[in-house]
């Protein structure tokens, strides 16, 4: 009876045991996968928030520099300074192309997708307005440049900065939730990680409680009873 009853500790300990490893190991593999998700966040807040904010932020400042090039254009009666600009202007638009591309292979919102398809065809339709204007002015048609510059430049400018800037919003309000998302698995680590040391306690208790009371009984010596 009593191999009996320390065979049922010894079982009761080996499964403490074994309940302690697999606990240990699932919350193992849950910090591994919930510590890849933080940084997969964190990763994506840099690459494809913080990086194209600052390329946009970098087309803006190009688009507000040819407009002031545009205009000297128009002002310059020199044929080699009217050159010089132009080849501003050109290097600046190939730039901001390239960035607006480097921006389209990022990872998009559905929000951004939209704000995307309008920013091009206002693009497209500021590049020839742009073109336009320097053809007219380079031709020595000064005051239809000029129109041109107030009117339709101006109207095509003010266009395309407007899903320019709905792109910036949402890069602010997407890389926010990342943050706040991110922030979240991290408590959750932390409770976890309390959890996963309460229940460590909590089982060390009871297996040192029955490897105590198995010891005790092993001091127990069995009573020899004579029948008379």
């Amino acid at each position: 009876m009593q191999w009996s009853f320390s065979f049922k500790q010894r079982t009761k300990v080996a499964v403490a045991f074994v309940s302690m490893f697999v606990i240990i190991v699932i919350a193992n593999w849950f910090v591994s996968y919930s510590m890849e998700q933080v940084g997969r966040k964190f990763q994506s807040v840099y690459k494809d928030r913080l990086v194209p904010s600052l390329d946009i932020s970098e087309m803006l400042e190009r688009y507000y520099q040819n407009r002031m090039l545009l205009e000297e254009h128009i002002l310059a009666t020199n044929t080699t300074s009217q050159d010089s600009l132009q080849q501003i202007i050109i290097s600046n638009t190939t730039t901001i192309d390239s960035l607006a591309s480097k921006f389209e292979n990022t990872y998009l919102v559905e929000q951004e997708m939209i704000e995307l398809i309008d920013y091009k065809v206002q693009f497209a339709n500021l590049v020839q307005v742009q073109d336009e204007i320097l053809r007219q002015s380079s031709q020595g048609n000064k005051a239809k440049a000029r129109k041109l510059y107030l009117t339709s430049g101006q109207e095509a400018f003010q266009g395309l900065l407007e899903p320019l800037h709905a792109l910036i919003r949402v890069q602010v309000n997407v890389g926010q939730e990342l943050y706040q998302s991110a922030d979240k698995n991290v408590k959750m680590l932390k409770v976890l990680s309390y959890l996963v040391i309460g229940l460590a306690v909590i089982i060390a208790l009871i297996v040192g409680t029955l490897l105590q009371t198995s010891r005790r009984l092993n001091q127990v010596k069995p009573q020899k009873f004579h029948l008379n």
